[in-house]
């Protein structure tokens, strides 16, 4: 059943520490290989891809994305992307796990950078100043300061409050400013049990909060409910199970908590308004879906 699987690819870590790590994208391609880099892949991290020259293109999901100098990236947990076959641009690639952001438990920005990261996927035609700030992240990884860690963590946080996170609050203009990482517990409550399709009273007694607290919660950071959030989860990884596994969609069905493939099919079709078998066969001839 491997060989039916999405390829993950995984976070470096050392002993003990969540370690970011940044890599040209050329020395990627030459690292790992094109057809590894340009295979439909998921991460178990996040990253930012920074654009320094050329132009291409690049596939996050079902998305394809132009790509040219000054053009950011925002690859998210769990999300499935490819690069190109043919490496047609330069850059870096900033891999690191989103713990790794927070500043402390009360961090009043952590909750709007992961809304942020978990809704916009590219921001073209960024400031020089990012810019600016991957070249000393890039410096800063070749340093031997005590202080490293914290240096990198916040040039990190710098790059998507001016970039990722402005652009996140122009799309969704109700977006609340501040937070104190209540959303990151929800969001990722919600990801690593959405295979069980858990209502919002189960997720309210896992989170001791109530229903109402946790729906203002959602509605503030990402403009929708709870129930919205978990069958948005749901949608994506079906989603992506269909577009890019080999898994039969009663596998499919069943890996995602339905008890049939019918009851699937009707939660596809009521979200998308086409069914999972036409979704896997457009995917299969390359067509875009939303």
């Amino acid at each position: 059943m491997t060989s039916k699987c999405i390829p993950l690819e995984r976070l470096k870590r050392d002993t003990d520490m969540i370690n970011p790590f940044i890599n040209r994208i050329s020395a990627l391609y030459q690292l790992r290989g094109i057809e590894t880099v340009s295979r439909p892949h998921r991460l178990n991290f996040s990253a930012l891809v920074y654009i320094t020259e050329g132009e291409g293109m690049h596939f996050v999901e079902h998305k394809m994305h132009l790509l040219r100098a000054g053009t950011l990236l925002v690859l998210g947990k769990n999300q499935i992307h490819a690069f190109a076959k043919q490496r047609t641009v330069d850059g870096y690639v900033l891999s690191f796990d989103c713990s790794f952001l927070s500043s402390s438990n009360t961090d009043p920005y952590f909750d709007l950078m992961l809304a942020a990261m978990g809704q916009i996927n590219c921001v073209r035609d960024v400031s020089d100043n990012i810019g600016l700030l991957f070249s000393a992240l890039v410096c800063e990884f070749q340093s031997a300061s005590e202080f490293q860690d914290e240096v990198i963590r916040n040039l990190l946080r710098s790059v998507i409050l001016k970039a990722v996170v402005p652009a996140y609050q122009e799309q969704y203009h109700h977006a609340q400013r501040v937070g104190n990482n209540e959303y990151y517990r929800l969001k990722k409550y919600i990801d690593e049990n959405f295979h069980d399709r858990p209502t919002v009273a189960d997720i309210s007694l896992a989170l001791g909060k109530s229903s109402k607290q946790l729906d203002k919660l959602a509605r503030d950071h990402a403009c929708q409910s709870v129930k919205e959030l978990v069958d948005e989860r749901v949608l994506v990884e079906a989603k992506r199970l269909l577009a890019f596994s080999q898994y039969s969609i009663s596998d499919v069905a069943a890996t995602l908590g339905f008890n049939e493939a019918t009851n699937m099919a009707k939660f596809f079709k009521r979200q998308t308004d086409i069914s999972p078998k036409d979704f896997r066969q457009l995917c299969r001839i390359g067509l875009p879906q939303r």
